[in-house]
């Protein structure tokens, strides 16, 4: 799994300094690679920013992706971008935007053909509010990084908002981009499934849908649904078994935006009430996913600890969040040896996601 640095330091490369790698090596390096790589940590999107935010249609308009390299020029992409995220469009400010790079354009400068990339930027208009949402989640996707490769890259940086013509402020403000799906399916080896509906257990790879639903709970999200394909995707392995991969995590507790609700029709009451909402597996897998977590401990714990850009105030309330889960985990051990799916379910036995059968999650009806 890469690893890249979280922090907010000047362009120091060229983009001459990136052919060097890309030439030596079996692939073209991508977009992303590049940004992460180079650490670079600003760069400025100029487009028509009343269309974009009045219109948030799912368009695509003409932009300017720029950034200054270390021989002080300024590297210019022609790219188009959109707005994208239906519930977010509807509830932010600003909304979460899609960049679509010419495929042309990246094989001419000798780039991977990935072209497609979400950008989570900023909602709220004030700024620390906007600031502290974007960290979080971002630090969140870093979790979920760490504990597992199948798993949505992220890269932070800070973008320069630019209206082209001149009529909407230009506005500075933290985001990340995602590994584009493509780009993780090519890492992973394998296929992305565009249409599957309805998996059921037998049809999963199962220690990777167990490790997806842990790590749910573990952050309080129940924004998710296997059966529906929401908020994730899927991917065939060699094996032809279905591999999920989550995304969009604004609604979990370790995020905590202010647009979060609870979901009552699974059980919560509150955001931070954590619902197990996992297939039903054997309790030895239950047992070796649980004991991976603990493992990773530190260094979750070391991630929060590390994101600086956060108040201290954030990175307590997500750390003791972490800290709750893991107590939880020590309460469960105490019960029996092996640590078992039916207590996951004890806070809400009898739940089961829209579109999903009762017996995949062990309710008999």
């Amino acid at each position: 799994m890469k690893k890249y640095s979280c922090s907010v330091r000047p362009i120091i490369v060229s983009l001459a300094t990136l052919l060097i790698p890309v030439l030596m090596t079996a692939q073209p390096m991508s977009v992303f690679d590049y940004l992460a790589v180079q650490d670079v940590s600003e760069v400025t999107i100029t487009t028509d920013l009343t269309n974009l935010l009045e219109l948030q249609g799912e368009e695509d308009q003409k932009a300017v992706l720029s950034f200054v390299n270390s021989e002080n020029v300024t590297e210019e992409w022609d790219i188009k971008v959109s707005a994208r995220g239906k519930f977010r469009r509807r509830v932010c400010e600003f909304p979460p935007i899609k960049l679509d790079f010419s495929k042309g354009d990246l094989k001419n400068r000798g780039f991977a053909e990935f072209d497609k990339y979400k950008v989570v930027t900023h909602c709220q208009e004030n700024r620390r509010e906007a600031k502290e949402a974007v960290l979080r989640e971002y630090t969140t996707y870093q979790l979920y990084n760490a504990l597992t490769p199948s798993s949505y890259e992220a890269y932070l940086l800070q973008i320069n908002y630019v209206d082209s013509k001149g009529e909407v402020n230009n506005l500075r403000r933290y985001a990340f981009i995602l590994e584009s799906t493509q780009e993780l399916a090519a890492r992973l080896a394998v296929k992305e499934c565009e249409d599957c509906r309805g998996y059921t257990p037998d049809q999963v790879e199962l220690p990777a849908e167990n490790m997806l639903a842990v790590f749910q709970y573990m952050i309080g999200n129940t924004d998710f649904n296997l059966s529906m394909v929401r908020n994730l995707k899927l991917f065939s392995n060699s094996e032809g078994k279905a591999i999920p991969v989550a995304y969009d995590f604004d609604f979990s507790a370790m995020v905590s935006v202010p647009y979060a609700i609870p979901a009552r029709e699974l059980g919560q009451t509150s955001i931070e009430d954590r619902v197990f909402l996992g297939f039903q597996v054997a309790d030895q897998l239950m047992e070796e996913t649980l004991a991976h977590f603990e493992k990773t401990r530190e260094e979750l714990e070391q991630i929060i600890k590390s994101q600086r850009a956060l108040s201290s105030a954030a990175r307590l309330e997500m750390r003791t969040y972490l800290d709750e889960f893991y107590a939880h985990l020590t309460d469960l051990r105490e019960l029996g040896k092996v640590r078992t799916y039916s207590q996951m379910r004890q806070t809400a036995p009898l739940v089961v996601p829209a579109g999903a059968k009762p017996e995949d999650y062990g309710v008999r009806r």
